[in-house]
């Protein structure tokens, strides 16, 4: 009898061993130094399969099983010295300034690995990282949602033809004070009333910049320098162009992932940039007679009006024929009076004035119109002012 209870003591002490065991197993153990914000070297992240820079991923877990993952854009400053603190980029996800998902946790040695999907409204998103103190790594599939007609398609600039009423330019600008103007200075000439956009359609036509050893229109030089654009399911826009270095045998490439990205919202088109390339190309900008100097005291404070476009998106509108196969992505009067704003600045300002007027006479195939130059400049601050309808942009076909 002493040995069976002994026995039954023995099975019951090793099935409370056992089941201490399966509870320290189960209890997984919180590293709170993980517990922060991952930014520049900090954080690997990839969109696409390519390397997405100027984002900013918080991860947050207080049990060890699950995390709170917040994606959203860094901060920036474009220059030290005249850009306030505070400016950010735009969100990881075209159109989502923030984003804050739940992903269950596995422990791994000096941290925790995840992967998932999340399903949001506007989009879905497969994800999947690592994270240990001081070092976040996450890929990211994204597919955004909603039906429009840009996603998953390739539109084809439209083909350049001196004789045709479509071309790559679209141009519609009216206001209610046109430009009176004489085109040709000959004896008796009479003005004749133009609206900004048949100007700039006149004008565009003519081939008139040296372009090596011939003379191009703007049309046919856009026609060199951008191919094709796609607007891929992720929210990236690829697009395929030639450097302005081989305008005269254009050697078209495709842009890199997540330069450009897009969400379509509100029936407008929202670009969303990569800021660092942005800086990089000012800081190579360089002007023929008249340097940066001279515009950027002008231009800076009506450019500052516009840089939190750079977080929150550059509204664009655009719009698809009937068939379905003719696409207008331009510039409205919504944006554009913010950039009529610095033109109006730029002509208020006696030295640009008289710098865009050499410009003109200088070239011996513009010097004819030079009294037309010299009266637009005149007249802009007026007919600009004056500005009812605005559409300045690119055709595309499929």
């Amino acid at each position: 009898m002493k040995k069976n209870l002994f026995y039954l003591f023995a099975l019951i002490c090793s099935m409370s061993l056992f089941t201490a065991c399966s509870d320290d197993d189960d209890e997984v153990k919180s590293l709170p130094e993980v517990n922060a914000p991952y930014v520049s070297s900090e954080l690997e992240l990839t969109y696409g399969g390519e390397v997405l820079l100027g984002k900013k991923v918080t991860f947050y877990t207080a049990d060890g099983k699950s995390a709170d993952i917040t994606l959203e854009g860094a901060d920036i400053a474009l220059t030290k010295e005249t850009m306030a603190s505070g400016l950010v980029n735009p969100g990881v996800i075209p159109g989502e300034p923030k984003v804050t998902f739940s992903a269950a946790l596995q422990p791994a040695e000096g941290g925790y690995t995840f992967a998932g999907e999340h399903v949001a409204d506007n989009y879905s998103m497969k994800y999947e990282g690592a994270v240990e103190k001081g070092k976040l790594d996450l890929a990211l599939e994204v597919k955004l949602a909603g039906d429009n007609a840009l996603a998953g398609n390739t539109w084809n600039l439209f083909s350049y033809d001196p004789y045709a009423v479509k071309n790559p330019l679209h141009v519609v600008w009216n206001s209610e004070k046109p430009f009176s103007v004489v085109l040709f200075p000959f004896p008796g000439a009479q003005p004749v009333e133009l609206q900004p956009g048949e100007f700039i359609t006149l004008m565009s036509a003519m081939g008139i910049i040296p372009v090596g050893d011939k003379k191009m229109g703007v049309n046919e030089i856009l026609s060199c320098l951008l191919q094709s654009v796609t607007f891929r399911e992720d929210g990236n826009i690829v697009a395929s162009y030639s450097d302005v270095a081989d305008i005269v045998s254009p050697k078209f490439q495709n842009s890199p992932l997540n330069m450009v990205q897009y969400a379509v919202k509100n029936e407008k088109l929202y670009l969303y940039l990569n800021v660092d390339a942005i800086i990089g190309a000012v800081q190579k900008m360089t002007t023929k007679g008249l340097d940066m100097e001279t515009v950027l005291p002008v231009v800076l404070p009506k450019l500052m009006e516009l840089i939190p476009m750079l977080s929150s998106g550059i509204p664009l509108g655009y719009s698809v024929n009937e068939e379905g196969n003719e696409l207008a992505v331009y510039i409205d009067k919504e944006l554009g009076s913010k950039l009529i704003d610095i033109l109006l600045s730029l002509l208020e300002n006696e030295e640009i004035v008289a710098a865009i007027k050499e410009a003109a006479t200088s070239n011996p195939d513009f010097a004819m119109f030079a009294g037309v130059v010299e009266a637009i400049l005149e007249q802009a601050p007026e007919v600009f002012a004056k500005t009812n309808e605005m559409e300045l942009g690119l055709n595309f076909v499929k």
